[in-house]
């Protein structure tokens, strides 16, 4: 009986830890093509610049990065802490998709406890309440919170892997190049011991 007690506990505390909130995540769709980065970038420079820069993003318009609108001085009166440049942002936070999926969830799970601006993505990130110094870049109740947080997301996933369409464009090259280097070793290795089976039958 007390086994059995102690086998439910375990279990709904599982169900409880981050970790399987993690698991219970929303799987996102992102859009990745340049009409979906436009309106990322569009959404950016509405609701994040004035906080957050990137200054190893590159563009026609921007050849020495986004500088945030806010100088760190007056962030940090205003926020207690200098907020983080965000051109790498997507890459730190997990491979492949996984940053932009928890940059989604971060703009779009902020609540309000006990007085304070608390966010469950930055929650199960950091082992924490969740108490976040980022008030809501764009306001919880937008009819359109979740497709602007999904293309900001999609953007700065996009601007952490830029050379994600080069290596999509040179994927197929290179592995038209290994089968075609794959088939002459064959055929070589096959004619060189070829020749040496008749040398020695001979």
């Amino acid at each position: 009986m007390a086994r059995a007690f102690l086998i439910v506990i375990a279990f709904f505390a599982a169900l409880s830890s981050p970790a399987f909130a993690q698991l219970q995540r929303e799987r996102v769709e992102f859009d990745l093509g340049p009409e979906a980065y436009s309106r990322g970038m569009g959404l950016y420079m509405q609701h994040c610049v004035a906080c957050h820069g990137l200054k190893y993003f590159r563009g026609p318009d921007a050849p020495d990065g986004i500088p945030p609108a806010l100088d760190p001085e007056s962030a940090q009166a205003a926020f207690g802490v200098v907020p983080p440049d965000l051109t790498l942002m997507a890459s730190a936070r997990g491979k492949g998709l996984e940053g932009a999926e928890y940059l989604y969830d971060l703009l779009t799970t902020y609540y309000i406890a006990d007085g304070e601006i608390r966010n469950r993505a930055f929650a199960e990130e950091t082992h924490t309440e969740g108490a976040i110094a980022m008030p809501p870049p764009i306001p919880m109740d937008d009819p359109e919170l979740s497709e602007k947080s999904r293309d900001i997301a999609a953007f700065l996933y996009l601007v952490s892997e830029p050379s994600l369409a080069d290596r999509k464009s040179l994927g197929p090259w290179v592995l038209g190049y290994m089968a075609l280097l794959t088939a002459v070793l064959y055929v070589l290795n096959r004619y060189t011991w070829k020749e040496e089976k008749r040398k020695l039958k001979v």
